[in-house]
């Protein structure tokens, strides 16, 4: 079972081996009334409640998270003048320091790209019949590990050497997190660069992490306003191509999600998860109103998940693709699940508990998607030319 691999490549538009903010890296918008604390605003928040990440270190399962300009362009050493320890963390420390025009303000991530570079988009400070605008290539609200003190890189350390992704858990004294190391948070640059090595030979299969999350930068990411399609297909085409140059392939899952923007459907999944938020001051006031002001239908009937409020379910229906040698051929699964499905299948596949409070308890399951019966796993490898989309050779 450690040999299998699953890669979760996260597009916030449209999230084996199975193939997602920083209090360095500011959020330069107001923070949202939905989350009780942002990761660039604030401490990670120290809990007693157990995430994947955390599961999976229990278990001692390599894993990572990977994301588009999580290297800082100013590093935490060079910032500091390497005076300040790294057990040392202080919330909005670097803001108003580093950031240079186009960049937005955040703290020592400052790379940015234009939007629309597969389109001819040039980016920067002038006005143009080319100028889409900009966006920075690190997102702090969709990195979901740093919200956590256990599995946060608040300094966005770089891992010590490629060897070490994926199994580079940070020190504790007493019980105190140090943030001393990569922690199993890294940029994009990394896994390529993983992923390269191993393909070469320089580095053995087994370095390939069991569990890597992939997020865009984003201009890649496919989000609507600043992400072209065109530059969303280069990224997923460049990281599945360089995949399946590597040995690992043969026991890859990649899965392919979106999170956002699914807008309205005709296909109705039903309330499986109420909520009744219809007393919440403002802000942020109610949150639901499928059935009612600040109501998803009847919690006195149904108690919602974990007793937490505000978490209607399921949304409206969004792409999920599963990319594998493993993957049953030109099937369309219709099967109930959400995201957190993707949580399940890592659980299944490697006896992890539950989350408590997640959905993941109540998701259907993904393995439908899959034939795992002895005669399959020999499904062709496929490239594809990152620009136009159409079909390679080797």
């Amino acid at each position: 079972m450690r040999q299998q691999r699953v890669l979760v490549a996260h597009s916030t538009n449209v999230h084996l081996r199975w193939i997602a903010s920083a209090p360095g890296c500011l959020r330069p918008e107001a923070a949202t009334t939905h989350l009780t604390a942002k990761p660039e605003r604030s401490a990670p928040r120290a809990t007693t409640l157990h995430r994947i990440g955390d599961n999976l270190n229990a278990a001692g399962l390599s894993w990572g998270w990977f994301q588009g300009g999580f290297r800082p362009s100013t590093s935490f050493a060079t910032a500091t003048g390497g005076t300040q320890p790294t057990s040392t963390f202080i919330p909005n420390q670097f803001k108003g320091k580093f950031a240079v025009k186009p960049a937005s303000d955040q703290g020592l991530c400052n790379t940015v790209h234009p939007v629309g570079v597969a389109v001819g988009g040039i980016g920067g400070t002038a006005a143009g019949a080319n100028n889409y605008g900009n966006k920075d290539d690190y997102i702090p609200h969709h990195e979901p590990f740093q919200y956590y003190a256990s599995t946060t890189n608040p300094h966005h350390l770089p891992p010590a050497s490629l060897a070490a992704i994926g199994t580079d858990t940070q020190t504790t004294i007493g019980g105190v997190p140090q943030f001393d190391k990569a922690n199993h948070q890294y940029d994009m640059s990394d896994f390529d660069a993983l992923v390269g090595a191993i393909a070469h030979g320089y580095l053995s299969p087994d370095h390939l992490p069991a569990v890597s999350f992939l997020k865009a930068p984003g201009y890649q990411d496919g989000h609507a306003d600043y992400s072209d399609p065109l530059d969303e297909q280069q990224f997923i085409a460049n990281e599945i191509n360089a995949l399946q140059h590597t040995p690992d392939w043969s026991n890859t899952a990649v899965i392919i999600a979106y999170d956002s923007d699914g807008w309205y459907d005709h296909a109705y999944s039903g309330i499986h998860n109420p909520s009744n938020t219809s007393t919440v001051a403002d802000p942020p006031g109610p949150q639901d109103f499928l059935t009612g002001a600040g109501l998803c239908g009847n919690t006195a009937a149904q108690a919602p998940l974990a007793g937490q409020q505000g978490r209607c379910g399921f949304g409206p229906r969004l792409p999920l693709l599963v990319i594998s040698p493993w993957a049953k051929h030109n099937y369309i699964d219709h099967t109930l699940t959400t995201q957190s499905s993707i949580l399940t299948l890592i659980e299944d596949n490697w006896s992890l508990p539950r989350i408590a409070g997640s959905f993941d308890a109540i998701s259907g399951t993904l393995k439908n998607l899959f034939d795992f019966h002895s005669s399959h796993g020999s499904n062709s490898k496929l490239y594809l030319d990152p620009v136009t989309g159409e079909r390679l050779g080797r």
